[in-house]
């Protein structure tokens, strides 16, 4: 779980000051304010995780990936180049630990990190982008553990003396540098890109339905960006017999899933069934609206339901204790169904342990979290909501204030638009009509 994210001189953002997440967060404000930025500092982290060039400080992205920023003039604030680009998060492992085996003096220990902080800076020197600095400790605003500055690594724990080092990417692998000193860094690197494989994004433009599906049998850990793998990955779960906890009972994804349609009034079941092709390797999705019904193909069905098909699978997909990034999960959905999507978040949050950061114009979503907070079905304390604004190409960021039960005390003006103002002019607009039909 990432508890902490801050970032300077990030595209809108010159400062976003640090920023606190909790179980279920979410992000609000107009078009243009900076709340997808956020969201794309963990992604720029992930992906160069997961880049198989290790020598690239950090990957800004191409058509393939998670996002694609371009390079640094095109990310840093102002596209001033002599000013730092910095990132810093804090986070604690939430998911299935496993053990960092770290060799040192020529035998192996072993050692568990569940909570870490990371501070990144990096300039842009010589037409190359450097790391100026890079630390680890257990906490933001804490003493480090490990500082990379410059060329150099000391332990500000141990007093040790600095010795050189020679950084590659944003988080740590190294080229050069002495053994101990790489050994002792490998735990943070571990560690990083353990916590980023549990990360999993789903952004606003999902794949459009097919009539038919080709699956090779493979097992993909996510559903891809655009949902493009949700049907793979639901046949990897019902091959590999995927469960779920539920109300202390067992159930499948795809039970799970049928179970939310019929809640949502979406539909009554939606089945994944073989097509009879030489290969047997294609598969259609056919829904049932009725109990009694008859199957319909998934293209044939309303727009809403392929597009939020994706968010459902990912919910349930995911890894226990993993952090889900959802941009716009209610996009194409009834205003009756956004705010039954906050009860899915709510459920994912509790039952599977999952931390869910979304971005949303949804009021409907809102004021039913708010509604849920009040009945205890989740505690403020384990939300996060924050409006963003943008003012004179700089963002910034207001906490809302939000009690145990449910009221937000410090609403922006037109947090949702004018609603009041919209029905007090309709209201004058009537009554000025009716005068002049009076009239006439």
């Amino acid at each position: 779980m990432i508890t902490h994210i801050r970032m300077k001189n990030f595209k809108s953002w010159e400062d976003s000051k640090y920023i606190k997440l909790g179980s279920l967060s979410g992000f609000f404000g107009a078009n243009n304010s900076g709340k997808s930025s956020l969201f794309q500092m963990l992604l720029l982290l992930k992906q160069t995780t997961e880049y198989s060039d290790n020598e690239e400080i950090i990957f800004f992205g191409d058509n393939t990936s998670y996002v694609n920023l371009g390079n640094f003039r095109e990310v840093i604030h102002g596209h001033k180049l002599v000013d730092p680009l910095c990132f810093e998060f804090e986070c604690k492992q939430t998911h299935s630990q496993s053990l960092f085996k770290i060799p040192e003096d020529g035998s192996g220990w072993e050692q568990k990190i569940v909570q870490f902080a990371y501070e990144g800076i990096f300039r842009h020197d010589k037409g190359q982008l450097i790391v100026e600095k890079l630390s680890y400790g257990p906490s933001l605003g804490g003493v480090a553990e490990i500082v990379c500055n410059e060329g150099k690594i000391s332990f500000p724990r141990r007093n040790s003396v600095e010795r050189s080092i020679q950084l590659k990417n944003c988080y740590g692998m190294c080229s050069s540098g002495e053994v101990e000193s790489i050994n002792l860094l490998q735990k943070y690197i571990t560690a990083f890109e353990d916590m980023f494989s549990h990360v999993f994004y789903l952004g606003p433009i999902r794949a459009h339905p097919q009539r038919n599906y080709h699956w090779e049998g493979s097992h993909h850990k996510d559903i891809g960006k655009f949902g493009e793998k949700t049907i793979n990955a639901l046949l990897s779960a019902r091959i590999d017999r995927k469960t779920i906890q539920y109300e202390e009972e067992e159930k499948s994804i795809e039970e799970r899933i049928s179970d939310w349609l019929r809640e949502m009034d979406l539909a009554y079941t939606f089945l994944l069934e073989r097509n009879e092709t030489s290969n047997g390797k294609d598969y259609e999705i056919r829904i049932q609206q009725k109990a009694y019904g008859p199957k319909i193909a998934f293209t044939d069905m309303g727009y809403g339901l392929s597009q939020f098909l994706p968010v459902l699978v990912l919910c349930y997909y995911a890894p226990e204790g993993s952090t889900l990034i959802l941009e716009q999960p209610g996009i194409h959905l009834h205003p009756k169904l956004q705010s039954q999507l906050a009860d899915l978040l709510i459920e994912v949050v509790n039952e599977r342990n999952l931390q869910v950061l979304v971005e949303s114009h949804s009021e409907h979503l809102l004021t039913r979290l708010q509604l849920r907070i009040a009945e205890e079905k989740i505690s403020n304390d384990q939300t996060a909501l924050y409006f963003c604004q943008n003012e004179n190409g700089t963002s910034n960021i207001i906490p809302l204030k939000l009690d145990e039960f449910g009221n937000i005390s410090n609403w922006p003006e037109n947090f949702f638009g004018d609603e009041m103002g919209d029905l007090f002019a309709m209201t004058e607009a009537q009554r000025e009509r009716q005068k002049r039909v009076e009239c006439e």
